[in-house]
């Protein structure tokens, strides 16, 4: 294999809640993806057995690239907000037979808050949109709601909407497929009134002890008054701003819901394909050369 083709290909790694997210890159452009649940390890005890699992062609040959890593702890590692994601330094460690190069999360004081996979998606958004200022809002365990100008992180909030929906739903026994109309009800009820949240989680655990419930019509409200509750929280963020939603499928058909129900017009990205961007960017500031003295 020759000098110039090693240069273009890569594998990149993001490192998530529930799962590894490996991807063989070539000229920058997705060659294989490659998918493993997360355990009760360590981060990194999960990513050494990704890597060894995936058999990614060349990873292991003498002289390959190093592996490209978002979401990797320390939180120590952390940089300070307000911070450029795109010209983040990326840090050097080995782990078992691999080289990694390792993209830091952000952190912020106050309010305190911790960011680690996202910074590679925020990177990445920000390097496809270079004019774009804004808020970006990421679901996920944590939810993040990120402000944006001039290619800058400037603050961010975090909530963990998601988590409780996921721990509720289950307590409540409903379906994964809920009510657009719920929701937007729901979403109302919370905006207006959010000191009633839970109050009205207990009316809708009422609701569903009835011999027949709505299971359906009770997701929608579940999802509603949570994501109610979380805009009512991030009205700062995104009142009057541009906003971006980089989410999964699965989390982006609610939020995208709740925008709409409150007349929010959003940009919606995908999670892998930015990224993807947002660590090939961090590998590109790394290889730049260093300023003549």
């Amino acid at each position: 294999m020759g000098a110039s083709h090693r240069q273009t290909d890569c594998t990149a790694a993001l490192i998530g809640d529930a799962e590894i997210s490996l991807w063989s890159l070539a000229a920058g452009q997705m060659v294989k993806q490659h998918s493993f649940a997360r355990t009760a390890a360590p981060p990194e005890q999960d990513l050494s057995a990704a890597l060894g699992q995936a058999q990614v062609p060349n990873l292991d040959a003498p002289n390959s690239a190093p592996v490209l890593v978002c979401g990797l702890p320390p939180a120590s590692a952390a940089v300070a907000v307000p911070a450029t994601p795109g010209d983040l330094p990326l840090t050097q460690l080995a782990l078992d037979r691999w080289q990694l190069l390792v993209l830091p999360g952000l952190q912020q004081k106050t309010p305190a808050g911790l960011m680690q996979e996202s910074t590679a998606q925020i990177a990445g958004f920000v390097a496809l949109n270079p004019k774009w200022d804004g808020v970006i809002c990421l679901p996920g365990e944590v939810t993040h709601w990120v402000q944006v100008s001039a290619a800058e992180v400037v603050s961010f909030q975090s909530t963990l909407t998601t988590g409780l929906y996921s721990a509720l739903a289950a307590r409540l026994e409903v379906p994964a497929h809920w009510s657009e109309s719920a929701l937007a009800q729901g979403v109302a009820d919370t905006m207006s009134r959010p000191e009633r949240l839970a109050t009205r989680l207990a009316e809708l655990r009422a609701s569903q002890l009835a011999p027949e419930p709505n299971t359906t019509e009770a997701a929608g409200l579940l999802w509603g008054y949570l994501l109610g509750a979380e805009l009512a929280a991030a009205r700062a963020y995104w009142l009057g701003q541009n906003l971006a939603l980089v989410a999964p499928d699965h989390l982006a058909a609610p939020y995208m819901a709740a925008f709409a129900a409150q007349g929010l017009p959003a940009t919606q990205a995908h999670p892998d394909r930015m990224a993807i961007e947002g660590l090939m960017q961090a590998r590109r500031q790394a290889e730049k050369p260093a300023p003549a003295p």
